[in-house]
C-alpha cells in the first residue's frame, strides 16, 4: 500500500514518541528527490530534512522490536496547527501590497525569509519587476534564492554607496 504524501501544516509522531511539523515539501538541488523539511514540536525547535521515501518509510523492526508504530512517521494531525493556518490565511495579494510598501531592501530581504513557504509564481513576478530584476530561474524556490541573492547584492553595494 502507497501511503500518501505528507503536506505542510501537518503534524506527525516519530516512533520513538517526539512530534514534529512539517513545513516545507523542498526539491533536492542535486538529486531533484523529493525531501520532507520539518521541525520539532519540544525541545529547541531544531528542523530536519529527510527523502519523501524515508520519512514514509516502515519502522525497522530488527533494529527497533518494541516501536509501537508500524511507521517510522505518522500522521497525528491532518488539520495544520492553528499557528500555521493563520500563517497560510494571507492572500495573495496582502502580501504583494506588504511588499510592495517596504522601501529598504533589509526589509524586503527579511519578509521573503518570514513569508518563503506562501510564495507564489505571481509573487515572486510582481516583486521582482517592482525591483526591475530580470528573472531567468524556473521554480518557485529556484526564483526565491535568485531575488534573495539579488537583494543582498544590492544592500552590499548600496550600503558603499552612502559612505
Amino acid at each position: 500500500m502507497k501511503r500518501r504524501r505528507p503536506k505542510t501544516g501537518e503534524v506527525y509522531r516519530h516512533f520513538k514518541g517526539k512530534r514534529y511539523r512539517v513545513m516545507h515539501i523542498a526539491l533536492c538541488a542535486e538529486t531533484n528527490e523529493e525531501m520532507v523539511v520539518y521541525e520539532a514540536l519540544q525541545g529547541e525547535g531544531k528542523v530536519y530534512v529527510s527523502t519523501v521515501e524515508a520519512f514514509l518509510r516502515e519502522t525497522n523492526r530488527k533494529r527497533y522490536p518494541d516501536a509501537e508504530q508500524e511507521y517510522r512517521f505518522e500522521l497525528c494531525e491532518r488539520e495544520p496547527a492553528r499557528e500555521h493556518r493563520e500563517k497560510t490565511e494571507v492572500s495573495e495579494e496582502t502580501l504583494i501590497m506588504e511588499f510592495l510598501e517596504l522601501d529598504e531592501n533589509e526589509d524586503r530581504a527579511e519578509f521573503l525569509m518570514k513569508n518563503r513557504g506562501q510564495l507564489t509564481d505571481r509573487f515572486l513576478t510582481v516583486a521582482a519587476e517592482s525591483l526591475e530584476f530580470v528573472e531567468s530561474a524556473e521554480t518557485v524556490e529556484e526564483r526565491w534564492a535568485a531575488l534573495m541573492r539579488f537583494l543582498k547584492t544590492k544592500m552590499k553595494y548600496e550600503s558603499r554607496r552612502l559612505r
